[in-house]
Parts: structure tokens; C-alpha cells; sequence
């Protein structure tokens, strides 16, 4: 009700209801006297009553008077004929101008009549699906739980975890910043229920071949000639938005990416946490994150997609110029925008009718666009604008961002101006870049979000699209099939953001210096990337980045450019200054530390379309890593949403309650001046994870995680092969054991095992390595094998690379870059040792004995070549024949004398002596001398003595045979080294070398590790029996539990309820609170009225009562005159 109406009915009905008391109270006196038998003169007594009917009369017509004005200003009630579109707005305001000619009337009530007037009311002639606006929340009308700090120090011990590490390795200790709320608990153990996860089962779910998942669409014709036209003239108004940058990213076309990233991503959502496993870690799209890439505003007015009704569309407000019809609350030009849709949609021909709520992009664009502007141009991003540049020619200001020139026409039709013009265009790029939910198609919901961004307004763009990609990926990861249609989404963005956080994901040109310097989206980078289409090899990524970090790297927390580098390190309070303004939001820089806060707090993500309300849990405290700060076990930071029980069945609330849940949402995500703190960490500062949540993951998804790994880093390992050689075998086949796994890693070209798992590679010196169990017993013969020993010598083959097999380290098994042509390296044969040799071990030959022959070269080229390192002994075939003395069985080295099961072969090779001269006859007694030593010095308790065993006799046997010694003394010299050898190799399994240990102490070990077993057993058992005694009694607790959460529910149910049923009340109780109020003002002034009232009646009596007894005086007189009169006639 209105100032101006309370005001009137007050005067009329106060007046009213007085006189017409007045009178009744009059008209009972009368009747009183009349009864009383006094007598009086009726010409007198209806003179009387006239007076006071005529004073009533008088004050009745200035009520219904008032009534008249209220009803036709006030209180107009929209009549059945009326048609929908109708009244009109310009019948409306010719309405309230006559009944308001003198113009005196407030312009509130103004307003407030054309709001009443508005009720019912659809100028659009049900084409668009109406649903209200937001409902406004104010701050101080709810109260929400801050900490005093966001980042506080726990002391945490932090460790390492490697999927197929069986445990986890400690690596610290000490006072760590964490990001609150968290602490360092034991969380329970959890289940996996990862799409990737539940693809390892022995029915795993397939990718269709024709999926679409993942694909990013081509801008749309004419899309690229609209955006240069607005990024040139609007372009103070994009900036005044936030959203320059943003739309500049769009004129790049990002269709060519490969969806191999998009499938990880979704296979490897954690729907219950909102965040992607990798490895035994936790990532997660970020705000501040999809800032970085996209440029898209976090701090805003609420974002939201609908059409109001009427009421809400032409809603006003008193303007500041004075204008007393006052000014529209929405944007101008979003009832022509829509109006411009209608038409459109009506004038396409093979549209449906029935459903309105999206058309092609393609016949929106056309509706703006002359025709020889709709063409498809592609723009490289070393010339945005089609200037001509060279590739190379740095960008500058006038050529990056040009300005547009005064004597070039708009691209605009005829009849559309630029506000029009620019709202279109940005329906456009909110449809089909930031937020598109149908491929190649413009909805008619973003139409206001359009308006409001033409006009300058800055939108909180960032959670609305975070929210559709969190619940996207929920949808797809919880799906039983993987053939989604609602699977569109910005995957741009998600591209860009992997981009940022796995370094080597994609392969980019060269990125203009304008554009990082000036901090513009990082998406921009993609615009002529590449990357792998080895899901294969994505998925391993995902399940152990340590298997592929020759490929791949994980960047926890990227550099954020538009942080003010001043503030990074120190601690920032989010406060209200004495003015009450927010202390965050003084300046443009500050407007970025505010936006950073933003995204490291816990809450909700909103996207509401239409009636549709979309809620996603926001948990950063989860991926404090991705922040600069240390992991710990997170707790849920998320507030409890008022009169929702599951935000994931949305629908299933009335639309009343679910409206204000999405406001209440914006307001507690969008919330400054709490007076908390933060800390801004430095782009280097030390991360990690605490050793208790590593302790956790591997509990809840070690096996699983173990289990993927195996599985793909063999698929990874045979893409490098022919398909006819690679592995037919299932799924479910796994590398099994220690041994074979980590003969695995050695194998593989690509696939580099993590340092942790270096000492499974190599547990020996390099020297003493031993060979795979997968060799050939040949007697002496060599074999080629992916682990030769580092002291064998290498066959011409073997230095041959294989084209489909990178070349491997002979350390531990990582791989290396294969050599090029003109590779090389220089070989000295008597003092240097063979690649990945150690120097340090085994008996070292001094080089000051011998003289190094003249036909020796010093520098050889690893070249695919038949040649030795010592040509003038050449190698014979290693299976030939060898002679020896009669006294020394030939066989002795030959696999016989080898136990039955064990597998041996021997690394030293056969060589056939040069013809012997006198300069060598010394020198072969003196290598007698060293080969008698070294073969005695071997001790069988003494692995050290056993070093560099065969590395040292076959260069001395190499010697033996430069220098001419005797066949039949090289061939039993070659036979005792091989005995040694087969000595040494069986000794290596037997533990007892490497143990100084009797049999005695053994026996003792036994009897009281059998004891240790035995009294093991017993609490086994007591275990065992104390087990089923507590499942017992939880059983029943869980049946206990299950009735009481079925009562609580129930109890719930009827909060629920009640709660309903008392807002509804209390709203009721503010309402009648309010006419009580306007109540007892018309009770106070019909109390004066009554007073002032009772004195005139208490007048009107005393005059009455006085000419009563004048009359009767009269009457008496005029009887005495009559006796008289009739006394004297």
C-alpha cells in the first residue's frame, strides 16, 4: 500500500466512520427524549437532524471521494477480457497521469501503481518459459562462519607414494601452512568408484567410436568479423565488465585439439570429493585456475539464465535525472533484445514451434550481420586482426589491439544498433564459448546475462561455468554407459587448464611475448597446439605420473599473473575500511587479491538456467598444493544449504526454496569484509603431502591404482612396436612379481620408472648385474638381451638401433635418446671402461704396465660396423670350439657343470691369438701372474672380491691374445676364468655370502621364530574370536542405527515441513505485523477524532438540553397568554 492511499482512506473512512457515530448517538438522545414525554416541536427537531445528516453527508462524499482516488490509482485490478500483451506502457503511465494531472503524487507510488499494473501481464504472448529473478539476500540478514586465518601451520610429517610401492616413504618433518579446514587425522578407509577405476574390471566400459566427447567446436561463420568489430569499439566497455581479455581468447579457433585429455579427465573424476586423482594425489579445476586460463571474472553480480515475467522485465526505479516514470531496473536493451529473438525465431523457416528455447548460432548470426561479412576466417595468433604480419614480427599495441578506424562501416544491418548490436554478440560468445550446452546453437536464457554485460556490468562468469563442468564430469563418471549426449562443455578451457598443470601435454608454437606479458588467458597457447592421442598413455599418466616422466610433469601450483608480486608472501586481511568499503576492492589489484581469496575458500557452485538450479560442492582446502601450501586431511569447509537435503536432485525442491538456496549460495561464495586473513605463497614455495593422507590413499586405492599402472604401462610399452608384435592378450593381463616387473621397466623405451623403484632395477653394482631368466642356455655363447652386462662386449648388431625401440641406459633401465649419425665418443681400450661402467670396482690393470699397439685407434665411431676394439685379435664365433690341455676337462664351463635350474651364460668371449713376438713374452708372464691373482683373490664370503670379476679377465684374456700368448695356455686360461665365472654366478642367490651367519645361529633363529609364529597364532585365534564378537554387536548396532536414521529421516521429513510451514507462517505474522502498525496509527488518529468528536456532541447536548427548556419556558408563557387572552374575551 502507498503513502499517498494509506493517507487517503485514513481521512475518508476516519471521517466516516465519526460522523456516522456522531449521528447514531444524536438520533438515540432523540428517541430518548421522545420516550421521556417531553415535548417539542417537530419542525425544530428535523432542523436539528438535518444539520448533523448534512455534516455526515459532507464528510461521507470526501471519503468515497478518497475511496474513488484509491481505487482507479491504487488499486487496479487487472479485468478478465484484457488481453495479455495489454495495457500497454504507454497506457499504463497515461493511466497514473490522470489520476495525478497536478503531478504532486510521490514517485514511488507512481512506480509502485505501474508495478501493480504490470501483474499479469505477458508482452510476449507465451513464447519464452517465464521464471523469477533471484531473490535478493541481503549480508546483514545472514550470518556466516569465518576463521580468523585461512592458512595455518600444523606440524606434519610428509612423505612419498609410488602405486607400485608398497609403502610410503617418509621424506620430512616440520612446521607446514596448510589450508584450512584441515588437520592431520586419520581419515577411514575408503572404496573407489572412479569410471577409470571401474574400468578394470573384466567388463570394462568402452569410449563409442563416434563419441564426440571432448570436442571443441569451430567458432561459427561470421563469429570471427563480429569479435574484431567489438573488441574495437566497445572495448572501454568489456574492460569495464572484466571480460576483454576473455573475449579476445575467443577469436582463436581451438577445434583441432584431441579428446584424449577430455576421457582422462572424466575417467578419473572423483564425484563425491570434485576433484581428479593422479596418482595418490588430488588436482582439481580451481576459480582462480579457470581465471588464468579463461580471463573470466570471479568477483560479480550473481550470474543466472531466465526470462522474468513482466513485472520483474519493466521493472522501475527512480532515476537520478528526476524523471518521475524513473528508469528501467534492467538493462534498456534486453526487452528488445528478447524481442529481436521472437522475431528472428518466427522468421527461420524449419524451426520448431513448440520448443523456442534454442536456434542455430548460425541464424542468429545472420540476423546481425550483413552477408559478406558471414564467412569463416581463421586467425593466427601472430596476427589477430588480419594485418598482414609476418610470422615473427613482434606485436605491438596498434597491431595487436587496433583501434577501429572512423571511415570503415559496421558490419551491423540496417535497423540494429551498436547496443543491440553488442548485446547479440555477446548471447553469441556466452553460447558458443564460455557456456555452451548444445553444439552449434544459441539459447534464449542468456539473453539477460547479455544485457547486462553490454552495459558494463561485471557477472561472476567463473563459478557458473566451474559448476557446469563439475557437474558434467559427475554426470559421465557416474553414467553406466559411456554414450552421453549432455556432455557439451567448454573443454577449451579444461585443455588450457591441463595445459597448466602437466607440462609436456601439449605441444605449442611459439607464444607472442604481448600476450604473456600483458597477462592475457593461457587458453590463447592452444590456439595451434597439438598433443598425444595415446589414451593409453594419458591413462598411465593418471594412474603413476612417475612411469611417463620422460613425457609428462606435474605442476602443482602455476604462476599466477595478475597477483601483484609486492603481495606475494605476506599475509592480507580481508577488512571494511571506516568508510564500511571493502578493503579488497579499493583498486584493480586488489580486485585480484579478492578474486584469489574467493577461490581458496569452501562452497557452492551455482548455475541456474530457467527453473533448473545447479549446486556443486566447491572444496579447495583438498588441493592446497595447487595454492603453495602442504596437504593434509581435508574436512568438508562447505555450509549446510537451507531446505535442501540432496543437491544433486535439485528438481525435487519447490522453486520457491530452490531460488533462495542459489541465492544464499552466491552470497556465502561471494562474501569480502569477513575480516579473515590469508596468505598469498610465493610461486616457489616447498609443497607436500602429509604422510598420514598418503598412508590413507594407499589403503582406499593402492590396489587399484597398482593394478592400472601394470595394465597400461605395457600398452605404452608395445605402441612403440609393429601391431603383428604387439600383445593379443586381455585386459587382465598383469606383469607379475617384483622381478618381472622390474625387468618390465628396462624393456620399455618409453615408459621410465620412478627413482623410488631405481634399486629394483639395478640392486647390484653394474658390474656384477644379473642377467634375465628369459636367456637361452648356449654354453658360452652370447645372447642379446635388453639387460646385458655392462662389461660384455657389444656385436655389431647390437650397436644397431632398433627403429622401433629407443636406446636404454645401462644403469638402471631409463631411457636415453638414441644416438645420431655422426654420434661418437672416444674408446680408450686399456684404461677407459664400456659406457655405465664403474671405475672403482674390481681389480684395476695399471695402465703404466703395458704399451698401447700402433694400430690401435684412439677415437672410435659408434657406427652399425663389423669391427673389434682390439683388431688385431679378432673374435671367433662364440659357440666355436676351444682348445685346451688334456689335463683340463674341455666341458668344465659348458651349462653341465651348472646345477640343474639354474640359468648361466657366460660373458666371456673366445679369441684367437696373434702370432707371438718377443717384445710380448714378458708382458704375457706378467698377465699370467694377475690372471693367477684375480682368480685366487676370489673369496666365496667375500662378495667384494667378486667385483669386476669378468669385466677384468676378459680384458686380460683380450691382452693375452694382443700379445701372441700360446692356444693351448689361452684356451685353459679362458676355461679356468669361465669355471670362476660359473663359480661366481652360482654363488650370487646365496644369501649366506652376504650374511655372516652359522648354521647354529640359524637353528636358534628358527626355534624362536617359531615360538614368535606360534604365540602369533594364539592372538590370531583370540583376534579372531574377538572379531566376531564385535561384528556381532555391530550388526546389531547397524540395525539399531538404520531405525534410528529411519526415524530421523522421517523427523526430518516432517523439520522439513514444519519449516515450510513456519517461514510461511512468519511471513503471514510480518504481514499482519505491518497492518497492525498502519492499524494503530488509524486507531490513534480516530482517537483525537472521537475526542474532538465528544466535545462537539457534548456542545450540541448542552444547546439541546438548553432550547429544550427554552421551549418549555415558551410553551408555559404562550399558555398563560392564551388564559389570559381567553379571560379577557
Amino acid at each position: 500500500m502507498t503513502r499517498l492511499g494509506r493517507t487517503l482512506i485514513q481521512e475518508g473512512c476516519g471521517v466516516n466512520e465519526q460522523y456516522t457515530g456522531l449521528l447514531t448517538k444524536t438520533g438515540a438522545l432523540t428517541r430518548g427524549s421522545r420516550l421521556a414525554g417531553m415535548g417539542s416541536s417537530g419542525r425544530d427537531l428535523r432542523q436539528t437532524s438535518a444539520r448533523f445528516t448534512g455534516f455526515h453527508q459532507r464528510f461521507a462524499q470526501g471519503s468515497h471521494k478518497a475511496l474513488d482516488t484509491y481505487e482507479g490509482m491504487f488499486r487496479w485490478q487487472r479485468p478478465d477480457d484484457l488481453p495479455p500483451s495489454e495495457p500497454s506502457e504507454a497506457a499504463i503511465w497515461a493511466a497514473i497521469d490522470r489520476q495525478d494531472p497536478q503531478g504532486s503524487a510521490d514517485v514511488w507510488d507512481r512506480l509502485e501503481q505501474h508495478q501493480d499494473m504490470l501483474q499479469g501481464r505477458d508482452t510476449f504472448h507465451d513464447f519464452f518459459a517465464r521464471s523469477p529473478l533471484l531473490p535478493e539476500c541481503s549480508e546483514d540478514s545472514v550470518v556466516f562462519e569465518d576463521p580468523d586465518s585461512w592458512v595455518t601451520s600444523l606440524r606434519l610429517q610428509c612423505g612419498e607414494y609410488h602405486p607400485l610401492e608398497s609403502s610410503v616413504v617418509q621424506v620430512g618433518w616440520g612446521s607446514c601452512d596448510v589450508l584450512e579446514p584441515a588437520t592431520d587425522t586419520v581419515e577411514p578407509v575408503g572404496q573407489s568408484s572412479l569410471l577409470s577405476h571401474r574400468q578394470l574390471q573384466s567388463t570394462p566400459l568402452e569410449w563409442p567410436r563416434d563419441s564426440t566427447f571432448g570436442e571443441v567446436q569451430s567458432p561459427v561463420s561470421g563469429y570471427v568479423c563480429w569479435a574484431r568489430h567489438i573488441l574495437q569499439v566497445h572495448r572501454g566497455t568489456l574492460q569495464e565488465a572484466g571480460i576483454y581479455e576473455a573475449v579476445y581468447a575467443s577469436l582463436f579457433d581451438y577445434g583441432r585439439l584431441p579428446t584424449s585429455w577430455a576421457r582422462g579427465l572424466a575417467e578419473f573424476w572423483d564425484a563425491s570429493r570434485s576433484t581428479f586423482w593422479v596418482g595418490g594425489e588430488e588436482l582439481t579445476v580451481t576459480l582462480s585456475d579457470l581465471q588464468t586460463v579463461s580471463g573470466l571474472p570471479v568477483f560479480g553480480h550473481h550470474f543466472e539464465e531466465c526470462v522474468p515475467p513482466d513485472e520483474q522485465l519493466f521493472r522501475r526505479v527512480p532515476s537520478p535525472d528526476g524523471d518521475r516514470r524513473g528508469r528501467l531496473l534492467l538493462p534498456d536493451v534486453f526487452p528488445r533484445l528478447l524481442q529481436h529473438y521472437r522475431q528472428t525465431y518466427r522468421s527461420a523457416r524449419g524451426l520448431p514451434m513448440r520448443s523456442r528455447a534454442t536456434m542455430p548460432a548460425g541464424v542468429w548470426v545472420s540476423s546481425f550481420l550483413q552477408e559478406r561479412y558471414l564467412s569463416s576466417a581463421t586467425v593466427s595468433l601472430h596476427d589477430p586482426f588480419g594485418l598482414g604480419l609476418q610470422r615473427g614480427t613482434s606485436l605491438t599495441e596498434e597491431t595487436a589491439e587496433p583501434s577501429f578506424p572512423t571511415d570503415c562501416p559496421s558490419p551491423a544491418l540496417a535497423g540494429i544498433d551498436e547496443d543491440l548490436f553488442l548485446a547479440g554478440f555477446l548471447a553469441t560468445w556466452l553460447s558458443t564459448f564460455v557456456l555452451p550446452l548444445r553444439a552449434g546453437s544459441l539459447r534464449r536464457s542468456v539473453l539477460l546475462a547479455a544485457s547486462q554485460l553490454s552495459q558494463g556490468q561485471r557477472l561472476s562468469l567463473a563459478p557458473a561455468v566451474l559448476a557446469r563442468v563439475y557437474r558434467v564430469l559427475r554426470t559421465v563418471s557416474e553414467a553406466s554407459s559411456l554414450e552421453v549426449r549432455d556432455s557439451v562443455l567448454p573443454w577449451h578451457y579444461l585443455y588450457g587448464w591441463v595445459h597448466l598443470h602437466v607440462r609436456g601435454a601439449f605441444s605449442c608454437l611459439e607464444t607472442p611475448a604481448y600476450f604473456l606479458q600483458r597477462g592475457y588467458p593461457t587458453v590463447v597457447q592452444l590456439s595451434q597446439a597439438s598433443s598425444t592421442f595415446e589414451s593409453e598413455r594419458v591413462r598411465l599418466f593418471f594412474f603413476a605420473p612417475q612411469l611417463v616422466s620422460d613425457r609428462f610433469s606435474l605442476v602443482h601450483q602455476p604462476d599466477v599473473f595478475s597477483l601483484p608480486p609486492h603481495q606475494r608472501g605476506t599475509v592480507v586481511v580481508d577488512g571494511v575500511d571506516h568508510g564500511g568499503r571493502h578493503t579488497l576492492l579499493l583498486s584493480r589489484q586488489s580486485l585480484a587479491v579478492a578474486e584469489y581469496l574467493i577461490s581458496m575458500r569452501p562452497g557452492w557452485l551455482c548455475y541456474r538456467a530457467g527453473s533448473s538450479v545447479t549446486l556443486e560442492g566447491y572444496q579447495p582446502n583438498r588441493v592446497a598444493r595447487q595454492f603453495g601450501f602442504f596437504q593434509a586431511t581435508a574436512y568438508d569447509g562447505r555450509p549446510l544449504v537451507p531446505g535442501v537435503v540432496d543437491t544433486h536432485r535439485m528438481d525435487t525442491v519447490p522453486l520457491e526454496t530452490r531460488l533462495y538456496a542459489a541465492a544464499l549460495s552466491w552470497l556465502h561464495l561471494l562474501r569480502l569484509g569477513t575480516g579473515s586473513s590469508f596468505l598469498l605463497a610465493q610461486p616457489s614455495a616447498q609443497t607436500g603431502v602429509s604422510y598420514t593422507r598418503l598412508a590413507w590413499v594407499r589403503q582406499s586405492f593402492g590396489p587399484v591404482l597398482e593394478h592400472g599402472a601394470r595394465r597400461y604401462e605395457r600398452r605404452v610399452r608395445e605402441l612403440g612396436l609393429p601391431r603383428g608384435q604387439r600383445s593379443r592378450r586381455g585386459p587382465s593381463g598383469t606383469t607379475g612379481g617384483r622381478g618381472s616387473g622390474a625387468e618390465a621397466h628396462t624393456t620399455t623405451g618409453t615408459v621410465v620408472p620412478s627413482p623410488a623403484r631405481a634399486p629394483d632395477v639395478a640392486a647390484v653394482p653394474p658390474h656384477t648385474e644379473v642377467s634375465s631368466s628369459s636367456r637361452r642356455r648356449a654354453g658360452s655363447q652370447c645372447t642379446t638381451s635388453s639387460r646385458r652386462s655392462v662389461d660384455a662386449r657389444p656385436s655389431p648388431r647390437d650397436l644397431v638401433e632398433s627403429p622401433q625401440e629407443p636406446r636404454r641406459s645401462d644403469f638402471t633401465g631409463y631411457s636415453t635418446p638414441g644416438p645420431s649419425s655422426d654420434f661418437f665418443f672416444p674408446v680408450d681400450p686399456y684404461g677407459s671402461f664400456w659406457p655405465g661402467e664403474s671405475s672403482g670396482g674390481g681389480v684395476v690393470l695399471p695402465s703404466e704396465l703395458f704399451e698401447r699397439p700402433s694400430d690401435i685407434q684412439t677415437t672410435l665411431e659408434l657406427v652399425p660396423a663389423e669391427f673389434s676394439f682390439f683388431p688385431a685379435g679378432h673374435s671367433v664365433d662364440p659357440a666355436g670350439p676351444s682348445s685346451a690341455p688334456a689335463s683340463y676337462p674341455v666341458d668344465s664351463a659348458s651349462p653341465s657343470t651348472a646345477p640343474e635350474g639354474f640359468d648361466y651364460t657366460s660373458e666371456i668371449p673366445c679369441y684367437v691369438p696373434v702370432p707371438p713376438n718377443l717384445r710380448t713374452t714378458d708382458r704375457c708372464h706378467h698377465l699370467a701372474v694377475l690372471l693367477r691373482d684375480l682368480v685366487s683373490s676370489i673369496d666365496p664370503r667375500s662378495p667384494e672380491s667378486w667385483v669386476g670379476f669378468t669385466s677384468s679377465a676378459g680384458r686380460l684374456l683380450g691382452l693375452f691374445a694382443d700379445f701372441g700368448v700360446d692356444t693351448t695356455e689361452l684356451a685353459f686360461w679362458e676355461a679356468v676364468c669361465r669355471e670362476a665365472e660359473s663359480c661366481i654366478w652360482q654363488l650370487r642367490p646365496l644369501s649366506v655370502t652376504r650374511v655372516r651367519v652359522t648354521l647354529p645361529q640359524l637353528e636358534e633363529m628358527v626355534v624362536s621364530r617359531r615360538t614368535i609364529a606360534d604365540d602369533t597364532h594364539d592372538r590370531l585365534d583370540r583376534s579372531a574370536e574377538a572379531l566376531r564378537r564385535h561384528r556381532q554387536s555391530s550388526s546389531g548396532m547397524a540395525q539399531e542405527v538404520d531405525g534410528l536414521t529411519a526415524r530421523m529421516q522421517e523427523l526430518w521429513r516432517d523439520i522439513r515441513q514444519m519449516m515450510s510451514r513456519t517461514r510461511h507462517l512468519q511471513v503471514g505474522r510480518d504481514r499482519r505485523d505491518r497492518l497492525i502498525r498502519r492499524e494503530e496509527q488509524r486507531h490513534r488518529s480516530l482517537q483525537q477524532e472521537v475526542m474532538e468528536a465528544d466535545t462537539l456532541l457534548v456542545q450540541a447536548v448542552e444547546q439541546f438540553q438548553r432550547a429544550q427548556t427554552e421551549f418549555q419556558i415558551l410553551d408555559e408563557i404562550t399558555g398563560r397568554l392564551q388564559s389570559l387572552r381567553d379571560r379577557l374575551y
